[in-house]
């Protein structure tokens, strides 16, 4: 058991305590014979517990502060501050239980490839945000990352390629568990009817949704599309906390990477 034990380790495999007990009491009555049961009994608890149990924790998780940096940037920048959120480490661990949502619809800009999240985990950032910058935002009740927007479905990859096909593709790619990194909180605003309204975001970094991107490019080109018709690395992963008045998109003037960037994300590494 401790020889399987190490070898994890060594490969950094990271679960949590509660997770460690349940695999050294799945492990005691396996000897050396039965190690290849042993490393698939690992794997299924890992997939099946970590995924689960660990990222449901996050669920009951409250932002323990936002305080304002005490320094200010030179020369003069937005205020920038950190929240601190307990979590298993910088990458996603928020998306337990969130199934792929299709979304097929054949009305102009409401086809699109989206991972779906957790809306539970964004939502209790949203409300720290809103606290420690004394607004109320308006939400959609759920949250996700867009991987393939409207506007490059139905200008560019629609000459070629189907929804459906898009979505089976990024599904065998495993989407819906494809690991990211959370950036910062950023804001983007626009004078909207001569009021200047805002929308915030978690900016996030991925290289599994960047590589559904580039999957579908090559799917896009096999079937005659040009290479230069979609750019997969033009790609701004975040998710929308919320708005002012509604939500604000490139077509508006927002760049939602980390250049927005006004809030830094702390998460403390839970055992």
């Amino acid at each position: 058991m401790s020889f399987i034990m190490r070898i994890l380790i060594q490969l950094n495999v990271g679960f949590s305590k509660k997770v460690f007990l349940k695999m050294k009491q799945a492990l005691r009555p396996l000897s050396m014979h039965s190690m290849p049961r042993a490393i698939l009994k690992i794997l299924l608890i890992f997939m099946s517990i970590e995924m689960t149990t660990s990222c449901a924790t996050n669920k009951n998780t409250k932002v323990s502060h936002l305080k304002s940096l005490l320094v200010q940037p030179q020369p003069p920048a937005k205020t920038q501050a950190t929240a601190e959120i307990t979590s298993p480490s910088n990458v996603n661990c928020n998306n337990a239980g969130a199934s792929f949502i299709p979304h097929e619809e054949k009305a102009p800009m409401k086809s699109y490839l989206a991972m779906n999240l957790d809306f539970q985990f964004f939502s209790m950032l949203r409300l720290s945000l809103e606290s420690e910058l004394k607004i109320k935002l308006k939400n959609r009740g759920e949250s996700h990352i867009t991987v393939i927007t409207p506007i490059e479905f139905d200008q560019v990859l629609s000459q070629k390629l189907s929804i459906q096909e898009i979505n089976h593709l990024a599904e065998k790619m495993w989407i819906q568990r494809s690991a990211f990194k959370k950036i910062c909180v950023g804001e983007a605003s626009v004078v909207l009817y001569k009021q200047t309204e805002k929308t915030y975001f978690v900016v996030i970094e991925s290289e599994q949704l960047l590589a559904i991107r580039e999957a579908v490019q090559k799917l896009f080109v096999s079937r005659g599309g040009g290479a230069q018709d979609f750019n997969p690395k033009s790609f701004y992963p975040h998710v929308t906390l919320g708005y002012t008045l509604r939500d604000l998109h490139a077509e508006d003037g927002a760049i939602k990477n980390s250049s927005s960037c006004i809030l830094t994300i702390q998460e403390k590494e839970r055992f």
